[in-house]
């Protein structure tokens, strides 16, 4: 295989000077395998950088986004690369410590050559990288961070790929008002998803003159969540949303069980991940999730489809298609001509910078979120792609957590 671009003498730093690091003790994970299936390449790699948590306490957003990512990258790859130059994933595992992602970041920029960065699911790692992207001026792909202000102007050059913590709530919102639910209790975890999930819902019902009844913030690491429960209980709530992780999560819904509550449930989008449903058991069936794929699309269908002969069985959600539909935009952004030509010209600074352009001037992007026929929306002014509208589907959970259906919305309706 042909060796990667090597620009960094060039231009690892914006203002023209490359810092000197001592041995790095962590070691980045460069998947070529889709590069190594090709006998030749006309011309030399390229590369784009995948941080995210790997083994943290997000490590399950992590590993299918990157999975997803995989999909993406062997497909190019095979279609012949980006205009005959390979394209090369260096992945790191931040482990959800902002620091260490902010590092991984730093080091892709400088190190690596890479040409953009793909990552962040949770927020505070997330945010980290937004400071790394604007210093080294190169585009960042942000995925699952849902928390409001992260693509708030000025954002040079960040994107992000899924669902504001707002969008989330109006969709809860709209669906709890159409189902005819008069009086809502939310419980959270104390971390910026949870807590910034939880004013937007406020803020969604308020709009829709529902009232919340109770509302309760919780430890993340809180073992007995009877008190917060009870609270709510008390307060005889039609229906109850709950903004948590994964771990947390399915303690809140095994605690709602325990303490007798039936009331009908809604769970942020954290409830798609297995690791919170397996926990909770039986204590989740029942429960709908908001999600921003359309499980009856047939190319989500193909999707799926080529995770499960790679990776394994997957039930159909955001995460995967997030990194899958991040690393499309960048691969439609790099064959760009103004792209290609920095490149090939040896000006990684500049192919960076034409790289964003791409990516703002490709404006409307037909990706595997959402519903059929709406697509990401960015601009000059607008760097959070997905729409408010016909973006997002409700599904349930049954099989004592296992798997995801259809939402039976005639059944979900307020207890008489």
């Amino acid at each position: 295989m042909n060796n990667p671009i090597d620009l960094r003498s060039r231009a690892a730093h914006p203002h023209g000077e490359t810092r000197r690091r001592p041995a790095w003790p962590f070691a980045a994970l460069v998947l070529a395998g889709a590069v190594l299936a090709q006998p030749a390449w006309a011309k030399d790699a390229i590369k784009v950088c995948f941080v995210d948590d790997r083994s943290g306490a997000a490590a399950d957003t992590g590993i299918q986004s990157y999975n997803g990512f995989q999909l993406a990258l062997a497909e190019v790859n095979a279609a012949g690369g980006i205009a005959g130059h390979p394209v090369e994933a260096v992945a790191y595992d931040g482990k959800t410590d902002p620091q260490l992602t902010a590092t991984f970041a730093s080091r892709c920029a400088e190190d690596d050559g890479a040409l953009a960065i793909v990552g962040g699911n949770p927020a505070a790692p997330a945010a980290a990288m937004i400071p790394i992207a604007t210093e080294y001026e190169i585009p960042y792909l942000m995925l699952s961070a849902g928390t409001d202000n992260l693509t708030d102007a000025p954002a040079p050059f960040h994107f992000r790929v899924g669902p504001r913590n707002s969008q989330d709530a109006n969709a809860i919102a709209g669906l709890v008002s159409t189902q005819g639910f008069k009086r809502v209790a939310i419980i959270n975890n104390s971390l910026p998803f949870g807590t910034d999930s939880a004013h937007a819902a406020l803020a969604a019902l308020k709009a829709k003159n529902i009232e919340v009844v109770a509302q309760q913030t919780y430890d993340i690491n809180a073992t007995d969540l009877a008190p917060q429960v009870s609270t709510l209980r008390n307060a005889k709530p039609d229906v109850v949303l709950v903004f948590p992780y994964a771990a947390d999560g399915a303690r809140v819904l095994r605690t709602l069980q325990q303490l007798g509550m039936q009331t009908p449930r809604i769970v942020a989008r954290s409830a798609l991940l297995s690791t919170l449903r397996d926990l909770a058991g039986a204590a989740s069936d029942g429960v709908l999730i908001p999600n921003t794929v359309d499980i009856h699309r047939d190319d989500v269908k193909r999707l799926f489809e080529a995770y499960k002969a790679r990776f394994g069985a997957e039930q159909p959600t955001m995460y995967p298609v997030l990194g899958y539909d991040a690393a499309k935009l960048v691969f439609k952004a790099l064959a760009e001509p103004k792209v290609l030509a920095a490149l090939d010209d040896g000006e990684l600074a500049a192919a960076r910078v034409a790289l964003r352009d791409a990516i703002v001037a490709n404006g409307h992007y037909a990706g595997l979120q959402g519903r059929t026929g709406a697509t990401y929306q960015f601009s000059e002014s607008q760097r959070h792609g997905p729409p408010d509208d016909n973006w997002f589907v409700f599904v349930q959970v049954t099989g004592n957590g296992k798997q995801l259906v259809d939402a039976d919305l005639a059944a979900f309706t307020p207890t008489p």
